[in-house]
C-alpha cells in the first residue's frame, strides 16, 4: 500500500459516517499514511448525499461540515476538467476521471455497476469489505 494511490468513492465516505466509524477511516488513513485523492465533483457528492432526508437521523449539519472538513484536509486535491463518457451510471464518470488524472492505483467503491464496469477501463477497483481487510487491524 506504500505506494498506493487511493479513490474512495462517496459510499465509502458516507458508510463510515453514519456508522460511527469515520474516526477509525481517518486514523488508519493517517496511521498507514495512505494517499488518497479527492476532487471537487467528489466533495460535492459526498456533502450532497448527505444533505438528503433519509440520512438527518444519522447525522447532523454539525457533523456533515466537520466531515467534509477532515476530508479535504486529509485527501490530495486533484482536479478534474474533463470526464469521459465511459459508464452506464453516468454521474460516476467524474470517479475514472479522478482516478486517472490523479495516477491512482485503488477505486474503493460500494457500487455494483461500478465494481462491474470499472475494470473494463483499466481502473483496479475493490469493495469496501476487501478495503477494510488492508487497512483496519485484526480484532
Amino acid at each position: 500500500m506504500e505506494n498506493d494511490v487511493f479513490v474512495l468513492d462517496s459510499n465509502i465516505w458516507i458508510s463510515y459516517l453514519i456508522t460511527g466509524r469515520f474516526h477509525i477511516l481517518v486514523e488508519n488513513i493517517l496511521k498507514l499514511n495512505i494517499d488518497v485523492v479527492t476532487s471537487n465533483q467528489l466533495i460535492d457528492e459526498i456533502s450532497n448525499v448527505l444533505q438528503r432526508k433519509k440520512f438527518k437521523k444519522y447525522i447532523s449539519k454539525r457533523q456533515i461540515n466537520e466531515a467534509i472538513t477532515i476530508h479535504i484536509k486529509l485527501c490530495r486535491f486533484v482536479e478534474v476538467i474533463d470526464e469521459p463518457d465511459l459508464l452506464s451510471d453516468k454521474k460516476d464518470n467524474f470517479l475514472i476521471a479522478l482516478y486517472k488524472v490523479a495516477h491512482a492505483t485503488k477505486l474503493v467503491s460500494g457500487d455494483k455497476q461500478l465494481l462491474l464496469e470499472a475494470p473494463n477501463h483499466e481502473v483496479n477497483v475493490m469493495t469496501l469489505e476487501v478495503f477494510r481487510e488492508q487497512i483496519e487491524p485484526l480484532a
